[in-house]
């Protein structure tokens, strides 16, 4: 199965050809995008990732109840000119140093829940997800969909104070993996734990048209073809 997935991931440049890796190991978990999307510079972008700007690490879709599991990208058309890697952060990682060093911040994004919110999709969870004997189980991590909390000032400050130790933490030196990815190439992560993030490019005319399509799966079926 390893083989065929690495085999799907560089032996096409062709549009489509995301659904088919992931269709070796699952299903494809539609949404309101479709089944797949494209993430390309747009005349009149409705999201920063139809942009050429640089997107700092998050995780998506945290308005979704639940939230897609594993997501794909395969590279059809890179930035030439420069700029447009791709890097990956371990959300784990981050949480489990937040509860090392500052335990009552960890307590604080664990057991606050919040909204995020697109359109009219919308979910309440807490930054950091764990489950009954507190191991983390999922991160939701999104400045663009996140609302503002309500409640008194010191409630405020303490949350926001954990906010900012949590994406310290995050963006603290040697904890993202940076790569650019080439045509037929295909990064698949999970989106509950793997923060994923993007360098700026141009996106000027010659700049190198960068043109990645992307689709989303379900864990489950990763475990159940590994297990």
């Amino acid at each position: 199965m390893e083989d065929r997935v690495r085999a799907g991931a560089r032996s096409a440049v062709e549009p489509g050809t995301v659904l088919a890796i992931a269709r070796t190991f699952g299903y494809v978990r539609e949404t309101n995008y479709g089944e797949l999307f494209d993430v390309r510079v747009e005349p009149d972008p409705a999201n920063l990732a139809f942009t050429g700007r640089a997107i700092a690490p998050h995780t998506d879709n945290p308005y979704r109840d639940p939230v897609p599991t594993m997501q794909l990208l395969h590279c059809l058309r890179d930035a030439a000119d420069g700029g447009g890697e791709s890097g990956l952060v371990d959300g784990f990682r981050a949480a489990a140093l937040l509860r090392e060093t500052h335990p009552g911040h960890f307590r604080m994004l664990s057991g606050t829940p919040v909204t995020f919110a697109w359109g009219r999709l919308r979910a309440q969870r807490p930054m950091i997800g764990v489950d009954e004997a507190g191991r983390i189980r999922e991160i939701r991590y999104n400045n663009r969909s996140l609302r503002p909390l309500a409640g008194r000032e010191d409630e405020l400050a303490a949350f926001y104070a954990a906010y900012r130790a949590f994406d310290a933490l995050l963006n603290r030196p040697g904890a993202m993996v940076t790569f650019k990815l080439a045509p037929g190439d295909c990064v698949i992560f999970d989106n509950t734990r793997v923060l994923h993030a993007r360098t700026a490019f141009a996106d000027g005319a010659g700049a190198g048209d960068r043109h990645l399509q992307g689709c989303y799966a379900d864990l489950d079926a990763v475990q159940w073809i590994t297990s």
